[in-house]
């Protein structure tokens, strides 16, 4: 674990560490933590890059701020994605202060940060602890095999992710699927919309268990050109017997979806926003779980009108609503709303259901991408918690 100290010209490195001699040594022993103190005197002897590789940043004394500032705008010229800083500050030598000014910065540039402040045992053990839960969360994914049935759907410009990435942080492995080996295994022939769903179900499954997948997304529109059917139906089965299974090839929503399943344990409707009020929101889709649902109907597919799948009327209760982006997965959102209305209108896709919540601020400014996870009960303060942990260590 790397800790930057930052301290003011009128003081020295020593200063710093007579001052702090107790909570340094309790960082190096319980934390196995590497410290650099610099001052703004001696920033220009540092890499421009020097906030990259930081876990921590401690501010030790006042008037460091435009010294964070040239650190940070040198990183950011750098840098390749976003990172979350977390600030250390006893409150001694207006360090408090400083890291007001600093966390406030950080949020006028876009950018997450939190203020880690008390005893030295309290700041100890905060980071242990944030340190543990981190490494438990990532191993939720350990293992974990994920297929990729053809490239995400054209219309998907932001959804992407680092293959690379899964693979290093959290130990996911990727399997890429031919879809023409799905295609065969439906066949092309006139069969009714029944029989097609059942055999792309069919093949689909074969394919995860022959492949040991235990998460899959699939580019669904070319499955309805080839093969005059869909696999709504298949991907609904799929969720309800443990593999999550996401449509469109949106890979940054099924991560979603697996996070759901692996720390919620509870299946997952991916849905689009559809309609939006000052009061409430709507989300719809075309394939969900059957086991979320209490009333189901069978329905074409709505852009295309071609095959059948389960039209599900869910509960009107307390849901969670989530979405977990960025190539690197460095963005987050969540909330709980209860929805109100689950009425079918043939302008929307299959499954449609209205939440009590305003999320207009949030989707038509900065949104996570078109579509968001829909998890029955309330979960918002467990996610949020993995949310906060997973963010304050990533590495660029």
């Amino acid at each position: 674990m790397n800790i930057l100290i930052l301290r003011s010209s009128f003081q020295s490195d020593d200063f710093v560490r007579t001052e702090y001699a107790e909570l340094l040594g309790l960082l190096k022993d319980k934390c196995n933590a590497e410290i650099t103190i610099i001052g703004d005197e001696t920033v220009g002897t540092r890499c421009a890059t020097s906030l990259q590789d930081v876990d921590y940043v401690m501010v030790a004394t006042g008037g460091v701020e435009n010294l964070f500032k040239t650190l940070f705008d040198d990183r950011t010229r750098h840098a390749t994605s976003q990172q979350k800083f977390t600030l250390i500050a006893d409150g001694r030598n207006n360090s408090l202060a400083a890291s007001l000014e600093i966390l406030s910065y950080l949020s006028e540039n876009g950018m997450e940060g939190r203020i880690l402040h008390g005893t030295n045992d309290e700041i100890i053990n905060d980071i242990v602890g944030t340190r543990r839960a981190t490494s438990q969360y990532l191993q939720l994914f350990s293992g974990t095999r994920i297929g990729v049935f053809g490239n995400p759907s054209d219309w998907l410009i932001a959804s992407g992710i680092d293959y690379d990435y899964l693979r290093k942080h959290f130990g996911i492995e990727t399997a890429f699927i031919d879809l023409q080996r799905l295609i065969d295994g439906v066949g092309t022939t006139a069969q009714t919309d029944i029989l097609a769903a059942d055999k792309t179900y069919s093949a689909i499954k074969m394919i995860c268990q022959k492949e040991h997948l235990d998460a899959m997304t699939i580019r669904c529109f070319d499955i309805v050109k080839a093969c005059n059917t869909t696999s709504c139906l298949a991907l609904a089965k799929l969720n309800d017997e443990g593999i999550v299974a996401g449509c469109e090839g949106d890979m940054q929503t099924l991560m979603t979806m697996l996070l759901a399943k692996k720390l919620c344990n509870e299946p997952a409707f991916m849905a689009n926003p559809s309609i939006l009020t000052d009061k409430t929101s709507m989300f719809a889709h075309c394939t969900v779980p059957l086991s979320m649902c209490y009333k189901k109907n069978m329905r074409t597919h709505f852009e295309s009108g071609i095959g059948v799948a389960v039209q599900g009327d869910l509960p009107l209760t307390d849901y969670t609503i989530l979405k977990w982006g960025g190539r690197k997965l460095d963005k987050f959102f969540v909330t709980e709303a209860k929805a109100i209305k689950n009425e079918y209108s043939n302008h929307f896709c299959r499954t449609q259901i209205t939440f009590d919540i305003n999320l207009k601020p949030y989707l038509l400014n900065h949104p996570i991408g078109n579509h968001h996870v829909i998890i029955k009960g309330r979960h918002e303060a467990e996610i949020r918690r993995f949310f906060t942990s997973f963010l304050a260590f990533r590495r660029p």
